[in-house]
């Protein structure tokens, strides 16, 4: 009896769910067939039978945690294989997995109950459930009769009382007796407020795995990095008129419209190259520099944001760049977006401008030093030459790993930006 086993998810992907089995134990399957669904934090990757044979037992169930080689199932081979022609070279498995992002109900991760238990601190003093300190009595001693004092005499100490002593003890019974109405009454108001808020009306849903690790590696990257964003705005006139002027003839010649992430891939490229400290990465004591320019373009999808990667986007022209962005959001619409899309960037820029945001600041998607965000154009009147004038404005922000990137050198690489953007005809004949 063989087994099933995960593949590799790819890059920075380290573990995967089960999201459902398409085989139960003592079902055959056919070469091409799928066997099961992994979800990951990128995508939902089909595990598809390589031969024909059996599904013995089932050795993860929906929802289980899978790392690479973990095993997922059993199975029984007939010995039909997929074949391969002579003249080509075997296909591995994993990339030819077809990767589909589809919505996703993955029950919650179990999270380990590790906190500690709180320490209990206490004085010599009891003390009971409402915090008050409870004062015990020791048994009562009749004195001994004395003689009253003569007018000469004066007593050196005066005895306790006894009446005294059990007014003190009728004190604390009633402070007592008190504090418990109270609190009674608190927890009735309470539980009445509680009834208040179960009462109404509520919708519950299973968070991704996607959701899940995302919001593991936000997390992650807050505790490890640390992040500082330095803004900045740019005056976007020379980009928007090179667009209304050249932008039928750019549409006509490459059958893509000429938008204004191409713009930003260009300029971030200017950035990168005149500071390559922004497009490094941390690997324990050593600093990596990249010598290679993959751009991650953030992009919203009815399944979340994704970060698909323009592979050496210093190579590409206007034209190649407009065209894979459009391929970016055909995936995002019909969520087909391949593993291999997504891994791999070395600096992201994204835009809330789509969504109207004026400014925010940007995540870092680790092990990334650094991401640009851009925003909404409005606008607004700023002095050009001395004179006051309407121009459309953008605030830009770029976020960056301090333990890595001195101030100075974030400083500079926004301004890069900026000034390759407010010339965007120097730019444009650049490349």
């Amino acid at each position: 009896m063989e087994e099933i086993v995960a593949p590799d998810f790819g890059e920075s992907v380290f573990e995967a769910s089960v999201g459902q089995w398409f085989k139960s134990t003592g079902d055959t399957v056919e070469v091409g067939e799928p066997i099961v669904e992994l979800h990951t934090d990128k995508a939902v990757q089909e595990l598809n039978a390589v031969q024909s044979g059996v599904i013995g037992t089932l050795l993860k169930q929906v929802d289980d945690v899978v790392r690479p080689g973990d095993a997922l199932c059993e199975f029984q081979s007939t010995g039909s294989q997929r074949s391969v022609a002579l003249d080509e070279e075997p296909v591995d498995e994993v990339a030819t997995q077809e990767v589909v992002i589809t919505e996703i109900d993955v029950a919650d991760e179990p999270v380990a109950d590790d906190a500690p238990d709180a320490e209990v601190v206490s004085d010599d003093a009891d003390e009971d459930d409402n915090g008050y300190v409870e004062i015990q009595f020791g048994p009562f001693v009749e004195m001994p009769s004395t003689p009253e004092p003569t007018e000469a005499e004066e007593p050196l100490q005066s005895e306790p009382s006894l009446t005294t002593d059990i007014q003190m003890e009728a004190q604390v019974a009633a402070e007592r007796e008190r504090a418990a109405a109270d609190q009674s009454e608190v927890d009735s108001q309470i539980a009445e407020l509680r009834q208040i808020v179960d009462d109404k009306p509520v919708r519950r849903e299973r968070l991704s795995r996607r959701r899940l690790t995302t919001a593991r590696r936000m997390s992650q990257v807050q505790a490890e990095a640390v992040m500082t964003t330095t803004y900045n705005e740019v005056d976007m006139h020379e980009v928007i008129r090179i667009r209304r002027d050249f932008g039928p003839q750019f549409l006509e010649t490459n059958g893509v419209k000429l938008g204004f992430m191409s713009f930003f891939v260009k300029g971030v490229l200017n950035g990168l190259k005149a500071f390559p400290i922004l497009n490094s990465e941390l690997d324990g004591n050593e600093l990596v520099y990249k010598e290679y320019y993959e751009i991650g373009v953030a992009v919203a999808s009815d399944h979340g944001l994704v970060v698909p990667v323009i592979r050496a986007a210093d190579n590409k022209s206007f034209a190649e760049i407009e065209t894979e962005i459009r391929g970016f959001t055909d995936k995002a619409r019909t969520g087909s977006f391949a593993l291999e899309d997504l891994v791999g960037g070395t600096f992201t820029i994204t835009n809330g401008g789509v969504f109207g945001s004026m400014m925010s600041t940007p995540i870092l998607n680790p092990p990334q030093v650094g991401i640009l965000g851009m925003h909404n154009i409005v606008d607004r009147a700023v002095v050009v030459s001395g004179e006051i004038t309407i121009r459309p404005m953008m605030y830009l922000a770029v976020t960056y790993d301090h333990r890595v990137v001195e101030g100075a050198h974030a400083v500079q690489f926004l301004m890069r930006i900026k000034e390759s953007l407010e010339s965007a005809e120097l730019l444009m004949l650049a490349n």
